[in-house]
């Protein structure tokens, strides 16, 4: 069986009644576009409201914290250029750095509430040493600015050193072990090349060095009770800057009075 293929010349005058098919474009709205109006439209209400300064103003501040040494009326002082701003156009962080600029300021926390208030809490710096006759070390080891004098019942920790974390550390471990033998640590000194300098309450100076801080202190405690206590009111320094020894610097008024060697034997330490 044979197919047949026929095929239907198009006249000229056919062909005009066919009409001419062009490309088109077609919109067709998703669903996923939806959110673009609310958001254009929140956003532009956001722009609005940024550019009214007086907007909603500031006309409460809530200040919280504990103020031992912060002046209220200091705080207050700050404040005041940002009462009456707007609640939106408030410059939170600009506010927080001044006010955490305060040399007691340890932290400074700021909340806006709707429709006019702020919400702010500062809490203080916890000084645990004096740094210097005008510094006072917090127990974050942050030195700030204080009125040292008010002070003096805290012991003195200074160093040329920028890590202050570790000194303070190790400042709260030799307290432990020197007060577990009826000592006080007054002072703590590192000079610029690291050695370490200990004062006791009555005086007493123990110069330690920079090298092996840990097992010369060591040593210390092992031999302080039998040879160091009976002894005490004695001593004017130790020196602890021997591998194998220690050196005793006696008091003025007892020097003069003995002849013993100022150096210990290596079987004492």
């Amino acid at each position: 069986m044979k197919t047949v293929f026929s095929f239907r010349r198009q006249t000229a005058q056919a062909k005009k009644k066919i009409p001419a098919t062009t490309p088109g474009f077609q919109f067709r709205w998703k669903s996923a576009y939806n959110w673009i109006f609310p958001a254009l439209l929140l956003l532009s209400c956001i722009a609005y409201l940024n550019q009214l300064d007086t907007l909603l103003p500031i006309k409460k501040v809530k200040l919280s914290g504990s103020f031992e040494h912060i002046e209220q009326q200091e705080v207050e002082s700050a404040l005041q250029s940002y009462v009456g701003e707007g609640f939106f156009s408030l410059d939170i962080h600009a506010l927080q750095k001044k006010l955490g600029e305060k040399p007691w300021a340890d932290s400074v926390s700021i909340r806006r509430v709707w429709p006019d208030r702020l919400d702010i809490m500062i809490v203080e710096r916890k000084p645990v040493a004096r740094w210097d006759e005008k510094h006072l070390l917090s127990d974050r080891a942050v030195v700030f600015a204080a009125d040292v004098d008010s002070f003096q019942q805290l012991p003195l920790i200074h160093a040329r050193s920028e890590k202050l974390g570790p000194l303070l550390s190790r400042y709260y471990s030799m307290e432990k072990r020197f007060q577990a033998l009826g000592e006080t640590l007054v002072s703590l000194r590192q000079d610029n090349r690291g050695a370490l300098d200990i004062e006791l309450s009555d005086g007493m100076l123990i110069k330690v060095g920079r090298a092996q801080i840990e097992h010369k202190i060591s040593r210390l405690m092992t031999i302080y009770e039998q040879q160091i206590l009976p002894r005490r009111s004695e001593i004017r320094q130790l020196d602890l800057r021997y591998s194998n020894g220690f050196a005793v610097a006696w008091k003025k008024e007892y020097l003069e009075a003995s002849d013993e060697a100022s150096i210990w034997s290596n079987s004492n330490v």
